[in-house]
């Protein structure tokens, strides 16, 4: 055997089991992980506000409209809030910490990674729950938002200089 057919021989060796390895994690489903493989944690509520398979599509259309109704209306609620999918969603590991929007085990990255999806969500928001930043030292660093009633929206009042 020559020198090129053995590289050949290595490369489709390499190519083989690389594959038979991404099969089988692929394969795991476990407590924090999905049928797809992507880790996820476990969240703080018992059900989520839409069902698991409709928020999983469209859970960005839901974002997008909470964002144009909050912004151009003025009328916030708690259901379809980034900052509730927040709190509920991204919970602490093992370890006690609760993972970064930079770290796999985070809820939002753990799909959006393997999707190839850039979040730009975090640019502006948090990416850990409420409940984090109260336990950092020191008073009154950050407001704390007075917790809404979801089935009653709030209007913004006076806007535009009105």
């Amino acid at each position: 055997m020559n020198s090129r057919q053995l590289s050949k021989l290595l490369l489709t060796s390499a190519l083989l089991l690389w594959s038979i390895g991404s099969i089988a994690a692929s394969n795991y489903t476990g407590p924090n992980r999905d049928a797809s493989g992507n880790i996820v944690p476990t969240p703080k509520g018992e059900q989520c506000v839409e069902p698991t398979a409709d928020m999983r599509a469209n859970h960005m259309e839901y974002l997008k409209h909470k964002r144009d109704v909050t912004m151009h209306q003025g009328i916030r609620s708690k259901k379809h809030s980034l900052v509730e999918c927040i709190n509920c969603h991204v919970t602490p590991g093992e370890n006690g910490k609760v993972a970064r929007i930079t770290d796999e085990k985070h809820f939002c990255a753990s799909c959006h990674q393997a999707a190839s999806v850039t979040l730009d969500c975090f640019e502006c928001h948090a990416d850990r729950p409420e409940e984090y930043f109260s336990k950092l030292p020191g008073k009154d660093i950050f407001a704390r938002i007075p917790a809404l009633d979801s089935t009653k929206p709030y209007v913004a009042l006076n806007r535009g200089g009105e």
